[in-house]
């Protein structure tokens, strides 16, 4: 076995390979301090002797702050140049610096991945800062920390469906404001976002309000129908159908709903026979739907006419001889007439 090493004795005179990617795409637009510290750790990462500095040497080395230090490692984290590492164990932090070449050609390592319900995923995956945000965003927003199933399911959304964690922020956002928090229906919007092809922030903005736009619709219905719940899946299909399969109007599906609540006991088939009805017969504004409404009794009546005519028409009831009844009236008045 040989083990290598390169003999130098002033560290002055050792040199530091700096990318031309990095001065060509990253220098220009970053803050110079930020640069300054990049380079004193690039610096640092390729030395024998000194690869380990406190942010707080690093801050009085270059004069600025251990916060603005602390701030530039973040900056070249969502720059997505470096890498920064926890050792829970030693409680260090190891920042890892990109080789740009590898990273514009895309070439990665045969890295082993952790296994899917293992501590060390939720570990690796914390190394990604806006992992690491997402994470800490909705811990905030549900109030409570997360339990490991739900990291694992986020995890799985951005591996499996190739989300970012923007979207997976989203899809929580848009569930938890219609109280949506229970994990089953999270992974089925999640499924729906997915086999809609949402794979960016602008289709997710898009879907979500086309999504929203739609649970308004359904809302002014539950509400008319003073429903205080959520629609359950057979109720929801049927307004998506008079809604987007139909294409009625909000206020021809009201009219509708209007309707049913003058019946003894108001239901979403009673609102979806009077729209299919309307739909066969190709009314599609109000003003049609009105005009047919005032020329055609509503069904309940039209179901009673028919009832009152097969009950009396077909009836024969008993025929009187009115004179012969007179006759036994009178003869019953003077007695004549026995029991």
């Amino acid at each position: 076995m040989n083990y290598f090493r390169y003999k130098a004795y002033n560290e002055d005179l050792r040199y530091t390979p700096v990318e031309n990617i990095f001065i060509n795409h990253y220098m220009p637009n970053a803050p110079g301090e930020f640069v300054k510290v990049y380079l004193l750790g690039l610096k640092c990462s390729y030395s024998i002797e000194t690869n380990r500095l406190s942010d707080d040497v690093i801050a009085k080395t270059i004069g600025i702050s251990p916060e603005e230090v602390k701030s530039a490692w973040q900056y070249w984290e969502k720059q997505e140049i470096i890498n920064i590492m926890y050792d829970v164990e030693n409680q260090d932090r190891i920042i890892e610096f990109i080789d740009l070449k590898e990273k514009m050609l895309n070439i990665k390592g045969n890295e082993e991945k952790p296994a899917k319900n293992s501590v060390t995923r939720i570990i690796k995956a914390r190394q990604n800062i806006k992992i690491r945000e997402m994470f800490d965003y909705i811990r905030k927003i549900s109030g409570r920390e997360l339990s490991q199933n739900e990291i694992f399911t986020f995890l799985d959304w951005i591996e499996d469906y190739n989300f970012p964690p923007e979207i997976v922020v989203m899809i929580i956002e848009d569930c938890y404001s219609r109280n949506k928090k229970d994990l089953p229906y999270l992974k089925q919007v999640a499924k729906n976002w997915f086999d809609a092809g949402v794979d960016s922030q602008e289709k997710a903005i898009e879907y979500a309000n086309r999504h929203k736009e739609k649970w308004q619709k359904y809302s002014k219905v539950l509400n008319f129908l003073r429903v205080g719940r959520q629609p359950t899946a057979v109720e929801e299909e049927m307004l998506y159908k008079w809604f987007y399969e139909y294409s009625f109007s909000d206020e021809a599906v009201l009219k509708a709903c209007e309707l049913t609540v003058k019946t003894l006991k108001p239901s979403f088939s009673y609102i979806d026979k009077v729209l299919t009805e309307w739909y066969e017969k190709n009314l599609k504004t109000l003003d049609e739907i009105e005009a047919y409404l005032s020329r055609t009794p509503p069904q309940d009546e039209r179901k009673a006419s028919r009832t009152t005519k097969r009950t009396f028409n077909n009836f024969k009831g008993r025929t009187y001889d009115t004179d012969l009844l007179k006759q036994r009236l009178l003869k019953k008045s003077r007695g004549e007439l026995s029991e």
